[in-house]
């Protein structure tokens, strides 16, 4: 891959997730001010997607993002599965999802206590 091509997927990328506003402000630290909670966590997922990965593992994507926030992150990590012509499967844990993040998923793996209770569509989880 090219260095142009290099730098056009991650252009790309960082619109993908909204970034494009935050693209010159330093992420931040100890006693440093940066970007805020919720645009480090998608840069943590543009690290992850960039490669375009066949299996992407996400644990807890949406953690201390706020509904809209939330919705919108899933959103982009739900169009992944097919972009550029390839099939893509993504496993994400997420607790307690709003009504629209839930409508986004494809299957659903419910545990309780460890044991998996449901497994199968996630459309026929709510029957």
């Amino acid at each position: 891959m090219s260095k142009e091509e290099k730098k056009e997927r991650a252009d790309f990328t960082i619109k993908e997730m909204g970034l494009q506003d935050a693209i010159n402000t330093r992420i931040g630290g100890w006693g440093v001010k940066g970007i805020s909670g919720g645009q480090k966590r998608r840069v943590s997922i543009c690290i992850e997607i960039i490669t375009r990965p066949r299996l992407l593992f996400l644990d807890e994507p949406t953690s201390g993002l706020d509904s809209a926030a939330s919705y919108y992150v899933m959103k982009r990590i739900a169009t992944l599965d097919h972009k550029d012509g390839i099939e893509r499967t993504i496993i994400t844990s997420i607790h307690q999802p709003s009504t629209e993040v839930f409508q986004l998923f494809h299957n659903l793996c419910l545990l309780s206590s460890g044991r998996t209770v449901y497994f199968g569509p996630a459309s026929a989880a709510c029957e």
